[in-house]
């Protein structure tokens, strides 16, 4: 069960505490890691395009570690319909809000799950047309209740830095670019492991 708030849930506060969805993030973490020291060695040694292959593989195993718990994959749901905004209308966005929902349930009666839900039913009213406001802005809250701070920052930081190295990769690139998603990657898995210890 993740760490439930009380009355009143903090934001970012919402990090899960079984041994079973640690270890799965902290594998895909080291899987994450492993192939960013693979993609740094290729790129050291003159051969770019494998470095880049295992860099795109290191996107891969970072958004699985971001996918395990039923409030990291309601945060990717929530995360898929904003970043689908600018290319869609209310109307579609509307039909995942059932599944958003869905989502939510096997969290049960834990304050920041009410409070998400809430948020999002927000959202959905404004997208509705019942009330005025910032959907996107009611949604980017429910994510942030249902996150992990200690957890979700540096995961998110790892991700970005992956994203920077790639989309800015040449033969030319120095070793101590992989710096910025090595140190977030340390961060990210010292949280999995040092949450796990008895």
């Amino acid at each position: 069960m993740p760490v439930a708030a009380t009355a009143s849930p903090k934001p970012g506060n919402y990090c899960p505490d079984t041994v079973a969805t640690l270890h799965a993030v902290a594998n895909d973490l080291s899987a994450g890691l492993d192939l960013t020291m693979r993609s740094r060695s290729a790129q050291i040694n003159g051969n770019p395009a494998t470095a880049v292959t295992d860099l795109n593989s290191v996107g891969s195993t970072l958004s699985l570690a971001a996918s395990h718990g039923t409030a990291a994959r309601t945060s990717l749901l929530i995360d898929a319909i904003i970043q689908a905004k600018p290319a869609a209308d209310y109307a579609r966005l509307l039909t995942w809000f059932p599944l958003l929902h869905a989502s939510l349930q096997p969290l049960g009666d834990d304050a920041a799950a009410r409070a998400a839900d809430d948020l999002i039913s927000r959202a959905e009213d404004i997208m509705q047309g019942d009330q005025e406001g910032d959907p996107l802005q009611l949604l980017n809250e429910a994510r942030h209740m249902l996150a992990c701070d200690g957890l979700d920052i540096p995961l998110q930081e790892a991700i970005q830095a992956r994203d920077k190295l790639i989309s800015s990769f040449s033969e030319h690139t120095k070793a101590n670019a992989y710096d910025p998603l090595l140190k977030a990657l340390h961060s990210a898995l010292a949280y999995t492991l040092k949450s796990n210890e008895p």
